[in-house]
């Protein structure tokens, strides 16, 4: 389980980009433990991760819910 911090800095992104992601409803927030911090399971890596490689890409933010799930023959397109 990786905090907000962690999982930022494995994907290459800011803590307020996180929480960007999760106010505009990428990201789903995850529950806060019995400290007050969030923690993020390896899906939520694997997603802020496809999210960040998107939005690198030049895809809106607002086409990439629909590519979140969507085939890779799809994704790839997206991203060319």
């Amino acid at each position: 389980m990786l905090t907000i911090g962690e999982l930022a800095t494995a994907v290459g992104i800011t803590v307020r980009t996180v929480r960007h992601y999760h106010a505009i409803g990428l990201l789903p927030e995850p529950p806060r433990d019995p400290s007050g911090y969030r923690r993020y399971d390896a899906q939520a890596l694997i997603t802020a991760a496809r999210i960040k490689l998107l939005a690198d890409a030049g895809v809106p933010l607002a086409r990439i819910p629909s590519l979140l799930e969507a085939h890779p023959d799809e994704l790839h397109a997206a991203i060319d």
